[in-house]
């Protein structure tokens, strides 16, 4: 600490000896120097460009929303986006090493049963000091799935939401509406902060950990693929607070264009109805639309 308060001192010094100098030089020599003087040129404007992104996750289990697609195997599940002045389109896939979906009947080994594809749009609404920004987003996600992975065939959703960033920490709500086949709608809160490490792979990259916590609520109206499982009437659809995932992602930035990211997480259910729903209890006729999400 003592040497940061001699460095400070010693630039404070520098300051006010400049200022007398400046302030004691002849007339002649101010008015030459300022003649000499040339404004610097302003900066260029950042040039907008397309970006894209490559990643491949590796998990233990794919979990939906709080749903459990699979057990007992590893899914691969890679993502590709582009984006360019807030339009964005995302490709991605899951493959499960030895499908074993608690909402299907037979073990059918390793598949590649889902392939999405998202066209969003984001625009910042809001640029301050005690809120760094707010931003809008808003798309479109088409599931192509595999037929006996759901049976009903593929699924569309459009979803719409909003972010803040609140210097130290940043929050999120969206809501997703499916619109072929399974009447209902998903809302997600979430929030999460990032920490920089004192750790450096890359020249000016440190490594950074990210904690975040999830919480979701499901409101449906179709009692086939979201049935209230506690209830003794059997049309009764699940409505309400579903399951909550807390998380930790390290970022490990390895190269200058590519980073690994270590994730665990931890889901839970919300208590009461949405526990069967959570577990995968047998009973569920089908399987819901699902998402890397």
């Amino acid at each position: 600490m003592n040497i940061f308060k001699v460095k400070s001192k010693w630039v404070i010094v520098m300051g006010v000896i400049l200022s007398l100098m400046m302030g004691w030089a002849p007339a002649g020599l101010a008015d030459e120097a300022k003649k000499e003087e040339t404004p610097a040129p302003a900066p260029a404007p950042a040039e907008d460009r397309p970006t894209a992104s490559l990643g491949v996750d590796l998990l233990s289990q794919y979990v939906w929303r709080g749903f459990a697609l699979s057990r007992n195997s590893a899914v691969f599940q890679p993502s590709l986006t582009a984006s360019y002045k807030g339009f964005s389109v995302n490709v991605w896939g899951n493959f499960d090493t030895g499908e074993s979906n608690p909402f299907l009947s037979s073990y059918r080994g390793a598949k590649w049963n889902e392939t999405d594809f998202t066209f969003g749009y984001s625009r910042e609404l809001y640029a301050g000091t005690a809120i760094k920004s707010v931003s809008a987003n808003i798309g479109v996600i088409y599931y192509a799935l595999d037929s006996a992975f759901n049976p009903q065939g593929d699924s569309f959703e459009i979803y719409y939401g909003l972010a803040a960033d609140v210097n130290w920490f940043k929050l999120a709500v969206t809501a997703n509406q499916e619109v072929l086949h399974y009447p209902g709608w998903w809302l997600t809160l979430g929030i999460s902060r990032v920490f920089e490490l004192p750790f450096k792979i890359q020249e000016n990259s440190n490594l950074t950990l990210e904690l975040g916590h999830n919480f979701i609520f499901l409101f449906s109206r179709d009692q086939v693929a979201y049935p209230n499982l506690n209830s003794g009437d059997p049309g009764e659809a699940f409505s309400g607070p579903l399951a909550g995932q807390v998380y930790a992602t390290l970022n490990v930035p390895v190269h200058k264009y590519v980073t690994i990211a270590p994730k665990i997480g931890f889901w839970y259910a919300a208590g009461g109805n949405s526990t069967p729903l959570l577990r995968g209890r047998p009973g569920i006729n089908s399987r819901t639309t699902s998402t890397g999400e």
